[in-house]
């Protein structure tokens, strides 16, 4: 069983055409897992940052618990007395 020398080319293009598809595949699999977990590294720091801006996101704190005086003490509701 003699192989004819086409035989040998095309086998060679063919494998050559399966390794260069199967890098591209593989490569833009990779390129959208990077993609996908950067959108989550930045959602992820982006509710950090909000988190760490908003004063009222811990229900335990009060920020007006420190004030030595009521505002309200002094006030005249009615002007009357």
């Amino acid at each position: 069983m003699e192989q004819n020398p086409k035989q040998w080319v095309w086998i060679a293009v063919a494998l050559a055409v399966g390794l260069g598809g199967g890098y591209y595949y593989g490569n833009m699999r990779g390129v959208a897992k990077e993609k996908a977990a950067a959108e989550t590294r930045k959602k992820a720091a982006e509710a950090e940052a909000a988190k760490a801006v908003n004063p009222f996101e811990q229900a335990n704190v009060n920020p007006f618990e420190k004030s030595p005086t009521n505002p309200f003490e002094d006030v005249k509701v009615n002007p009357f007395k």
